[in-house]
Order: C-alpha cells, then structure tokens, then sequence
C-alpha cells in the first residue's frame, strides 16, 4: 500500500510570505537540492529500524540531536536563493522531516511545506521539504520491496515545477545484479514525466536523488535507456549537469567509493529548464565545506560504530532563475 504523509503548514504562511529578505535578484531564483543523509533515524523505537538503531542498540535522543545539528549546518550552507525545495533520501519518517526543518538554523531556507513517504516494509523513506506551498503530492510503486518515486508538484511564478524524487536500488549484491532493478525505476520515472509533461505542457520536471550509478556509464541513464542524459538541454534528453563541460564542480562526485569519486547523486532537469520562458538553469554545484571532510579530504561519513560524522553523501544543488 502507497502511504502519504503531507504537511501543509498553513500557520507559518505568514512567515513565508516574509521570508525572501533578499535582493529582487535573489527572490527571483529557485534552488533545487538532493542529499542522501545516510540513515538518518530519531530515538523513538517503532520495530521497523534498522538493528543499529534498534531496542538494544543505544541510539539515544542525545545522539539523534546531534545529528540533526550537524545536517542543519549543512544544508544552511546553500546557495542564497529566493525559494528552496528540498529532497531527502534514506530519513525515517516525517517525524525526523519536522525535526530537522523546524529550526532557527534553516529559517533562511523557510521550509515550511513537506512530503514524505510512509512504506510500512521500508526502514527509510523519501521526502521532499519546500518554502514553496504542495499543490499536489503522489507515491508511484516501482516495485515489491523498492523504493517508490514521490512526486511533488508546485505552482510557481515560474509556471507548473513537478519534482521526481527518487532513491534507485543500490549496487550491493552487484552491479549487474542489480542492474535490472534501476532500470525499472528510472523506467516508472520516465512515465510518470512524460504523463506530466503532457497534462501540463511547458511544465519543468526535475528528477532528483540518489540513483546508485552515474550518467555514463549506466544502463538506465545511458542514450538507449529510460532516462538518456545528456550535459546539453536537447529534446529527447535530460539535462545532467555532472555531464556539462561548461560547469565547474568541486569535488568531482557527491560520493566517495573504492578510491574515487562517483555521482551517484543527481539532479536531471528537463528541457523546460532551458526553452527561454519560466525557470531558467543557471549553475550547478556540491556542498562540501571543511565541517564535512576527513582529514584526506573524503565526506566525514557518519559511523554507527564510533559515533561521530554526517553522511558518506554530499548534497547537490542547482539553481534557477525566473526570466
């Protein structure tokens, strides 16, 4: 069963209205950001969390703040923007979404609107946080024991903006093992933006989150699969901005795994985002300040074990502009 779990904060509307304290340019612009916080869990025991975070694990309240407070610094660091709309993988449920939102630290980002899934038979779920107001929220099934695809629609200055946010089967068990299991997901993507684009012509359509494989060398993001990229806005692509020669990002991924960095995180923007109307790509980039890195320069992963770090997943954004 598909399960839903939408919070449309009509008491905070007129902090909302309020919180653009930018230039005209800066309330013109959107940000767009995903970040996989790596199994972020609060200290109430409902049977469905993973053993580390179990009954008899020692996960404390304490212990849960203090990894809010760390995430909270982290997204504080976004690029200035007029509005912000954020997607979060691998978080327990909205419980852990009103936790880590309802703060003075990310009163900037004014994230007073949130979706969040609800899968009974999944420890982690996916979530979507926004200073723009819900117009509409779906959970599209990929398939028994995957992770769903939750869209989130919003009506803008800019015209209708449709967020996919999505959390693609992991590599563990092997790559080609696997495989099969993105490629159903990205394919369930892929209908549900073309089902959108249809009803909403002119629509912008963003597919974010962690996809557990990079747009060169995988089967689904690759030219013959359900979601071909491309580093160019073009008809028939995604725009991938891991893939534009013409923008600068540091580091080189938003994941460290086997000695390099991979961008397994990713933010595909439709050709909406560059057709000359509405919402306009402008710049793309990784939050990796000096708080979030190693000694070596790798993401200060968060150890279960040791107590200590934030995520082994950067956040990635991009940025728009309203023309």
């Amino acid at each position: 069963m598909r399960k839903l779990f939408i919070l449309l904060c009509a008491a905070l509307l007129l902090l909302s209205s309020c919180n653009a304290q930018g230039s005209p340019e800066q309330e013109k612009s959107l940000c767009v950001a995903t970040w996989n916080m790596q199994n972020l869990f609060d200290a109430e025991e409902n049977g469905n969390e993973y053993e580390e975070y179990g009954p008899s694990s020692g996960w404390s309240q304490s212990l849960y703040e203090n990894r809010l407070s760390n995430a909270r610094k982290v997204l504080a660091s976004l690029v200035q923007s007029g509005d912000y709309i954020l997607v979060l993988n691998e978080i327990e449920g909205p419980n852990v979404v009103d936790d880590l939102i309802k703060s003075n630290d990310l009163l900037k980002l004014g994230l007073y609107y949130y979706a969040c899934t609800r899968e009974p038979d999944l420890p982690v779920q996916i979530a979507v946080a926004s200073s723009l107001p819900i117009e509409a929220a779906h959970v599209h099934s990929v398939g028994e024991g995957l992770r769903p695809i939750l869209e989130v629609g919003f009506d803008t200055a800019g015209g209708k903006v449709f967020v996919l946010a999505c959390h693609f089967k992991s590599n563990v068990g092997g790559v080609s093992e696997t495989e099969q299991y993105r490629i159903l997901a990205a394919s369930v993507a892929a209908q549900i933006a073309k089902n959108l684009e249809a009803e909403n012509p002119g629509a912008l359509v963003l597919l974010c989150g962690d996809l557990n494989e990079e747009c060169w060398n995988g089967e689904a993001l690759s030219e013959d699969g359900p979601l071909p990229c491309s580093g160019e806005f073009s008809r028939g692509r995604w725009y991938c901005f891991w893939r534009d020669l013409g923008v600068s990002v540091w580091p080189g991924g938003s994941y460290w795994y086997d000695g390099s960095w991979r961008c397994y995180d990713n933010i595909l923007v439709s050709l909406a985002g560059k057709d000359g109307t509405g919402w306009d790509f402008s710049e793309a980039g990784v939050l990796f300040g000096t708080f979030q890195r190693t000694s070596d320069g790798k993401p200060f992963a968060w150890d279960r074990r040791l107590l200590k770090g934030i995520s082994d997943h950067l956040p990635i954004w991009v940025k728009l502009r309203l023309l």
